[in-house]
């Protein structure tokens, strides 16, 4: 077979606008004519319509094509041979389009982006593009691009852009593929612009072909240890929180991931604690991202076009955190039709909407709000049978408020704008001797307590991203992120006394983030950026405690603190063989509170050998962290918000941890994914309680100054160690993801040396998820198992007695010498789902209910003991019970 043509010669005399496009391989690659059927082609400056139609009226394959697109166009091509592909690659080549077939006998013709600009280097040349959603035109940041016939892969960057520099000019296969979206193989050149590649979102339900290409995706293409990208399609089929599908919930079905508590805790990764994660919405990072008392999250599913947790060993372009990492990116609106979508849950109503607003610009809004205080009521008038009257108080609700404009002035540059606004606010009064009767709370009471409190985010985050050259590609973002908190609190415990306070905790960022990717080579994509970011700490308290109605005490106090912290970074991924891949990396960071510098090292190792039959990484990480977050133990005046988040200091140094991690990944067994990671981490630095069971025995308590916070703890260690098994089957209707983990978790207070390691307030030996759904026709069916070994719980060894030489009133206490010694009972829950969607009123329509803890097994969270009952055993406290929830989506 000889393919000859009319090819350009280099340099900038050449066609301005040579480009072959992208081809789809058909269903099998380089389809050839029936039955070996040769295909003889020889055009010579022949109109490119006419040679469309005798190409047709030869191989059977009908190109599909506007008259006008191919109006005054020429093509001179010479084949011969059985190939169809090769031979329209032979008669487009030259033309500004891109061919992509539509059926096995019928491909259409797209034209090009003409903003677009050619290459003019004649050496050197740069494979490039950009990938987006079919269907919305949004970036798709974290797609796989391979070249099969080179060797090389890619992953796009925030943008979706990629680049392979030092390509030839012959045409080169290439494969796409995204979680969630429908494989796309496609032949280009890389004589030609940066060009724009869609994949069309697949429905897994509708082929077996669809789902095994899905299967086929290059395991050898990401790099990062830990890392883990979830589709939004993926998130939706997870069953959520009493029917929210919530971001952070379905995260907690993968290997080394969990939700500290029952239902109501922060995400805990490979032993570590809530606060080592690291939040970033559109790079800004969020401080609080939990609503209903760690109920649910702010990350709603529906409003996030991708979501990458990185754990353990993450890149060197991020840092401030010790454990985790989750970079999320909000929607950035339809460029195609306006959407809309309607939605109701057992807590609360939400509504997305998308559109284009001109040809280069598109937008985003979603909403959501509680309303369980509009069912229950927010005042309550009650009367007693004296005739007393009162109002009381029982009113609580959540909201969030996110946004994203998106405008691109051409081809090379975006610039975009998010805004994210979340607050709860509870309100309540109520009787102080509250019981567990709760018809006795409704009651006018002398002796009450009022409690009026607020806390929420705020994110504005504005990104400017440009195409300077095929090899660099600049984002710079500026951002502004504040946690506020907010509590009055009027408490009257007694008829001639009472207490009345205002506490509030704020903490402003206001940070620049500048990244720059640049391709060298083939064998090099290096990533290098700068960011600094100004903290802002402040605190108050204005309090009036009234002992009697002549003795009151007045308490002022505030507290302010800004520390600015600055970094740099560098990586490369540096492919030096077919089957290697490294990452090293060095982020530098100081921090202006206490002058602090620090270097954390990255390095990544991974080796194929074989794409899809085995994939070894290995990884090797240092991490640091400024910030920590600590509770006031003592005061009850300040009890609800008093987590607050302080900076290092120059008598309390940032905390560390180093990392090791080796994992193995193999697609052997069709449409399954297995990974297998191990790894060992310490850390030093973390702030530890200096009492464990310190008793809040005041009102006032020693204040709320940062030094003083920090005197009632303690530096500690830590140290966890863990295998993780994470398996993912996908057929025509079934998606099965399954983990299991063996970990310890340890620590201890430095300043004791004799101090042994403890198991950590959240150590898990065993835990084991298993997460199924089943979707055929209208309906989808799921269910979730959570299994996994108690929490640590301190037993006491003794009982003891003081007596007051005073007043001769007895007192009695627990011995505890030893903290975490025993354990809670196993915790299981299973949980089921259903939906059905229809069609009603030109709307999609989903309907489903949710079955939180289809047993109703009331698994034990918490236990204590009253060292005033002898012999006693303890008082557990359970979980939920079984909770059915209805929700309602309709799509517009």
């Amino acid at each position: 077979m000889a393919i000859t043509g009319d090819i350009p010669p280099d340099g900038p005399e050449a066609s301005v606008r040579a480009y072959l496009g992208s081809i789809l391989l058909w269903a099998l690659l380089g389809t050839t004519a029936a039955a070996g059927q040769t295909i003889r082609l020889d055009f010579s400056d022949t109109p490119l319509s006419e040679a469309l139609e005798t190409f047709a009226a030869r191989t059977g394959m009908d190109v599909v094509h506007s008259p006008s697109l191919v109006t005054d166009l020429v093509t001179s091509c010479r084949y011969r041979g059985t190939s169809q592909r090769d031979a329209l690659i032979c008669i487009m080549s030259g033309h500004d389009f891109r061919v992509e077939s539509i059926s096995p006998r019928q491909a259409v013709l797209i034209p090009l982006d003409p903003d677009n600009p050619t290459l003019s280097q004649p050496e050197g040349r740069v494979l490039s593009g950009f990938v987006r959603d079919a269907e919305t035109g949004e970036s798709l940041h974290g797609a796989h691009v391979v070249l099969p016939g080179v060797g090389s892969g890619a992953v796009t960057n925030e943008a979706g852009y990629f680049a392979f520099p030092g390509m030839g000019t012959k045409p080169i296969s290439m494969a796409i593929t995204y979680l969630g979206y429908a494989r796309l193989d496609t032949t280009v050149v890389s004589r030609s612009a940066s060009g724009s590649f869609s994949l069309e979102p697949m429905a897994y339900q509708v082929s077996g072909i669809v789902v095994e290409e899905e299967s086929r995706r290059r395991a050898d293409v990401t790099i990062t240890p830990g890392l883990v990208s979830v589709s939004r399609r993926d998130l939706q089929q997870f069953p959520g929180t009493l029917g929210n599908t919530d971001v952070l919930e379905s995260l907690k079905w993968l290997p080394g991931v969990q939700r500290a508590g029952e239902a109501t805790g922060g995400l805990l990764i490979r032993g570590s604690g809530p606060d080592q994660n690291l939040y970033l919405i559109d790079g800004a990072p969020v401080y609080h991202p939990w609503h209903a008392f760690s109920l649910i999250s702010i990350f709603q599913t529906d409003t996030f076009k991708d979501v990458s947790l990185y754990r353990g060993a993450f890149p060197a372009e991020f840092g401030g955190r010790l454990s985790a990492v989750l970079d999320a990116e909000l929607r950035d609106g339809s460029r195609s039709e306006p959407n809309a979508s309607l939605g109701i849950s057992g807590l609360n109503a939400s509504f997305l909407m998308e559109s284009p607003i001109s040809e280069r610009s598109s937008f985003m809004l979603s909403g959501r709000r509680s309303y369980i205080d509009r069912l229950v009521g927010r005042r309550h008038p009650v009367e007693d049978d004296a005739g007393r009257r009162d109002t009381l108080r029982t009113g609580y609700y959540f909201y969030d408020w996110s946004a994203k404009y998106t405008f691109r002035p051409d081809a090379r540059s975006s610039v975009s704008v998010s805004w994210y606004a979340g607050r709860d606010a509870l309100d309540l009064r109520l009787p102080f001797d509250l019981s567990l009767d709760f018809s006795s709370w409704l009651r006018p009471a002398d002796l009450f307590f009022e409690v009026d409190q607020q806390w929420g985010n705020r994110i504005l985050s504005m990104r400017y991203q440009r195409l300077i050259s095929s090899r660099l590609f600049l984002t710079t973002t500026l951002y502004y992120s504040r946690y506020q908190a907010r509590e009055n609190t009027l408490i009257q415990p007694s008829q001639s006394s009472n207490v009345s306070s205002q506490y509030r905790v704020d903490l402003e960022d206001t940070g620049a983030r500048v990244v720059l990717d640049w391709y060298p080579s083939l064998a090099h994509q290096v990533r290098v950026g700068v960011e600094t970011v100004q903290h802002q700490f402040d605190s108050g308290l204005d309090a009036l405690v009234a002992y009697t109605p002549t003795l009151e005490e007045p308490v002022n106090e505030t507290s302010r603190t800004v520390a600015t912290e600055a970094s740099f970074f560098i990586q490369d991924v540096w492919t030096p063989g077919p089957t290697i891949k490294v990452l090293p990396g060095l982020r530098a960071s100081w921090f202006g509170s206490g002058s602090f510098y620090r270097l954390s090292p990255r390095l990544s190792i991974q080796w194929a050998i074989d794409p899809t039959w085995l994939i070894v990484r290995a990884a090797a990480s240092s991490q640091v962290q400024y910030l920590q977050r600590i509770r006031d133990r003592n005061a009850y005046l300040y009890d609800l918000v008093s987590s607050r988040w302080v900076p290092a200091q120059s008598d309390v140094p940032p905390s560390r941890s180093r990392q090791l991690s080796l994992g193995l990944e193999t697609h052997r067994i069709p449409r399954t994914i297995l990974r297998m990671d191990g790894f060992v981490r310490e850390g030093r630095g973390m702030l530890l309680p200096e009492d464990e069971y310190q008793s809040k025995d005041g009102l006032l308590g020693p204040g709320i100054e940062i030094a003083t916070l920090l005197g009632q703890f303690d530096r500690g260690e830590e140290r966890s160690l863990g295998f993780e098994i994470g398996v993912q089957t996908r057929t025509d209707h079934w998606l099965v993801v399954g983990s299991y983990t063996r970990m310890r978790s340890e620590n201890r207070i430095v300043a004791s040396p004799q101090a042994a390691f403890r198991p950590s307030r959240y150590d898990t030996p065993h835990a084991f998820g298993l997460v199924a759904s089943f979707e055929t026709g209208r309906w989808n069916l799921g269910g979730s198992m959570d299994w996994r070994s108690g929490y640590p719980v301190t037993v006491p060894a003794a009982r003891y007695q003081l007596v007051d030489p005073i007043s001769g009133e007895a007192t009695w206490y627990y011995h505890r010498p030893t903290l975490n010694n025993g354990r809670l009972p196993y915790y299981l829950r299973i949980d089921l789902k259903m939906a059905y969607r229809f069609q009603f009123a030109d709307a999609a329509w989903s309907t489903g209910l949710s079955v939180y803890n289809m047993l109703s097994r009331r698994n034990v969270v918490n236990q204590t003991w009253d060292p005033a009952l002898p012999d006693s055993g303890p008082d557990n406290r359970l979980g939920l019970p079984i909770l059915p929830m209805i929700d309602l989506i309709i799509d517009l």
